[in-house]
């Protein structure tokens, strides 16, 4: 029974491969030769690449396909399939994204292993094709390699400068005005329904933005909340590009082709930002550069951006600055604003289901 049936299947897949065989000249020979070879060597290379794989000390982890690995496996929803993964695979596990080797953890105990006692070992990622442009390849502190010596400075020039005691208490000011802004509204409505999570979420949002450029003139046409309301048109844009997986990021030598174009969205949106920074710091540089209209001298107030031109400036300081770095920390703390934004959703609709 066995060997009519292998008998049958030969003569019917014949017909399918038998042309590799056939061949009607020498040159003919010659690519069916080298093509073999190449197929077998292959299949070799993917041999030991699955064999160094999983003989290497990683984490236990699912198997994926060659050169894919388990990317088409994943779906949607990571959070479920990786909570799936835990129950099978353990706490921490690992798996191949294209050329990349992830490791997941899924434990509290691993979590504060991984960002406080091992912080160095993990921060040095690789950083995300979209957020290295928006980031004026990788200038500032969140998506810059930790074990660098410009991240060092940034690190020093943000803690000892811009965020020591006086550089608060010198924009003490803005915060106070917001607060004073939101006390008065909710005064203005007495005897009226007042929606104070929404009014406290607006309040955090406008200090973040006094604190790091407060001092704007409004008569200039470039006051707070002209600032802010053309930052809302591409701000939401930016973060679901940080957000949309890429091809380029998994497969790093297709990053040349931009397959899916998030370089070049993300590209646009730079561009329009940086028009808004040249904006706001052209017009700062010639308020300074104005006796008669110096915009920092009211009252001894000072919101971050006037803090960095300062550095700028600056020539016997040990950190350095220029221009380019000064926009990627004001992006920084448009993450930071936008980590509020996060939060204090979280904490509406939370508030909303219980």
């Amino acid at each position: 029974m066995i060997s009519v049936l292998g008998y049958n299947f030969y003569h019917k897949m014949t017909p399918y491969w038998s042309w590799w065989w056939e061949v009607n000249n020498k040159q003919d020979e010659l690519a069916r030769t080298i093509l073999t070879i190449s197929v077998l060597a292959l299949l070799f290379l993917w041999y030991k690449w699955m064999l160094s794989y999983t003989t290497t000390s990683l984490p236990p982890g699912p198997s994926g396909l060659p050169v894919v690995g388990y990317l088409p496996f994943l779906g949607s929803n990571l959070h479920e399939r990786f909570t799936e993964m835990a129950q099978k695979y353990g706490p921490i596990f690992s798996l191949q994204l294209g050329s990349k080797l992830h490791v997941v953890v899924n434990s509290m105990d691993l979590v504060k292993v991984v960002t406080h006692d091992l912080d160095q070992t993990f921060a040095s990622r690789n950083t995300p094709i979209a957020a290295s442009v928006i980031t004026y390849g990788g200038s500032d502190l969140t998506f810059s390699n930790s074990k660098t010596a410009h991240w060092r400075n940034m690190r020093k020039l943000l803690v000892s400068q811009v965020m020591s005691n006086a550089c608060l208490k010198a924009s003490q000011s803005f915060r106070t005005r917001e607060v004073r802004k939101m006390v008065n509204e909710v005064y203005t409505k007495i005897g009226k329904k007042v929606n104070i999570n929404e009014m406290a979420f607006n309040t955090e949002l406008n200090v973040v933005t006094s604190m790091l450029w407060g001092c704007s003139k409004s008569d200039e046409g470039m006051g707070s909340s002209y600032i802010e309301d053309r930052f809302h048109e591409v701000e939401s844009k930016i973060f679901k590009l940080l957000g949309a997986p890429n091809i380029s990021d998994f497969f790093p030598w297709l990053s040349w082709f931009d397959l899916q174009k998030r370089r070049r969205d993300m590209q646009r949106h730079l561009e329009y930002v940086d028009q808004i920074f040249d904006n706001i710091i052209e017009k700062r540089i010639k308020a300074n550069s104005s006796k008669i209209d110096r915009a920092v001298e009211e009252d001894g107030r000072k919101d971050f951006l006037q803090i960095l031109l300062e550095l700028k400036d600056q020539r016997d300081t040990p950190v350095s600055v220029n221009i380019i770095q000064i926009k990627a920390l004001l992006m920084v703390f448009l993450f930071f604003k936008f980590y509020v934004f996060f939060l204090t959703q979280v904490q509406l609709k939370m508030g909303t289901l219980i």
